[in-house]
């Protein structure tokens, strides 16, 4: 009898235990699950977002030598960062100030990162620009005029090349638009050469053409502000940053 005690004794030990086990892993469970919807809520949501900028966003990857989209009015940009050259390796979403629109990408992935958007300004006016340039485009000069009468060189690139003489541009002439060539030096993509346009038909260009040409063109009532792109002794990456002509509120 005692014996017989012990071992129901033992049986009921043990499925108390059991039961115990069961609501404890019931329980967690139960909080899983919810973990788990809100998280997959929250994964959604991201998707949608991401999802957002890649279509809604600066236009996604731009046609032929656009592999950046123009930001537009939206006030926004989406482009390749650092190793993007052919392909998107990251999104990069940039708050751009009002009346301040970003080009498509020119060039490779190599080089330093440059970008004058904390410079530029809707309303500024472009004085001149100038290249230094031989085989390929070693650099790129920009003199703006801010609205508050501040002088600005915007230099990116390096000191070889031969220095051109510089487009001064007259009372009510802006550049409008720009031409820039792709190329191999060294296994690196380049920009081999480019040519800027204003919008009463004077020009500035330099460098070696190549077969793989893109183009870009200001938006209506902008201009070419400044730049963005990646540079060491020359000129590897080129956006432009168009502004608007007249000062965005």
């Amino acid at each position: 009898m005692r014996v017989l005690h012990f071992v129901l004794a033992i049986v009921a030990v043990s499925l108390s235990i059991y039961n115990g086990v069961s609501i404890a892993a019931r329980t967690a469970l139960k909080s899983d699950s919810k973990d788990y919807i809100a998280l997959r809520g929250n994964i959604a949501n991201a998707e949608t977002d991401s999802e957002e900028r890649k279509g809604g966003v600066g236009g996604g990857r731009g046609g032929r030598g656009g592999r950046g989209g123009r930001g537009g009015g939206q006030g926004r940009v989406y482009r390749p960062v650092a190793g993007g050259h052919g392909g998107l390796e990251e999104e990069k979403v940039v708050d751009l100030p009002p009346g301040v629109h970003v080009g498509p990408v020119f060039g490779g992935p190599h080089g330093g990162h440059y970008t004058d958007l904390a410079l530029v300004k809707s309303g500024q006016k472009v004085l001149s620009i100038n290249l230094r340039a031989g085989e390929r485009v070693d650099a790129i000069y920009l003199t703006i005029l801010n609205p508050s009468g501040e002088e600005t060189i915007l230099f990116h690139g390096g000191h070889g090349g031969t220095l051109k003489t510089p487009l001064v541009l007259g009372k009510g002439e802006y550049i409008t638009g720009m031409e820039a060539h792709e190329g191999k030096h060294n296994k690196r993509t380049r920009i081999q050469y480019v040519k800027f346009i204003t919008n009463l038909g004077n020009s500035i260009e330099g460098g070696t053409q190549t077969k793989n040409i893109g183009t870009d063109t200001a938006p209506n009532g902008c201009q070419l502000g400044g730049f963005v792109g990646r540079s060491g002794n020359e000129l590897g990456q080129v956006s432009a940053i168009w502004t608007s002509i007249q000062p965005a509120a």
